[in-house]
């Protein structure tokens, strides 16, 4: 019972991370749209689709590593590495060749999630200060 209340607030504390990830994403993207450009905006979502991605991933492979699971078939988990690393690098070709590697857009599309993260430290030590 203790341990299914802990994967849901495991659960909860995630949906809330990806949840303040998009709001930064979506404060950035009106921010640098007008102060920078479409260059900038595009390069924006690039670089935090690259990083997303990469949470996503180390959010899967934790969460198999930490409980276990049905066996599962080699070629479907090298068809999903596939995928994820065309992904990363069509992320990466358009941060750098469509968008002209804009530095601050590139740099606040990397910060994103640590903003969801900063969020939710924010969220936690509200709580507890709270209640």
């Amino acid at each position: 019972m203790e341990a299914e209340s802990d994967d849901h607030a495991a659960a909860l504390t995630l949906r809330r991370i990806r949840r303040n990830t998009l709001i930064a994403y979506a404060a950035f993207a009106i921010f640098l749209m007008f102060w920078r450009g479409f260059s900038a905006f595009v390069g924006l979502t690039c670089s935090a689709a690259v990083t997303m991605i990469s949470f996503l991933w180390l959010e899967e492979i934790m969460s198999s590593i930490l409980q276990p699971s049905a066996q599962l078939q080699p070629h479907r988990l090298i068809l999903r590495a596939l995928s994820r690393f065309v992904l990363l690098g069509v992320a990466a070709w358009v941060t750098i060749l469509v968008a002209r590697f804009d530095a601050v857009s590139v740099l606040l599309g990397f910060s994103v999630v640590v903003v969801g993260i900063l969020g939710e430290a924010a969220h936690a030590t509200w709580r507890s200060l709270a209640g």
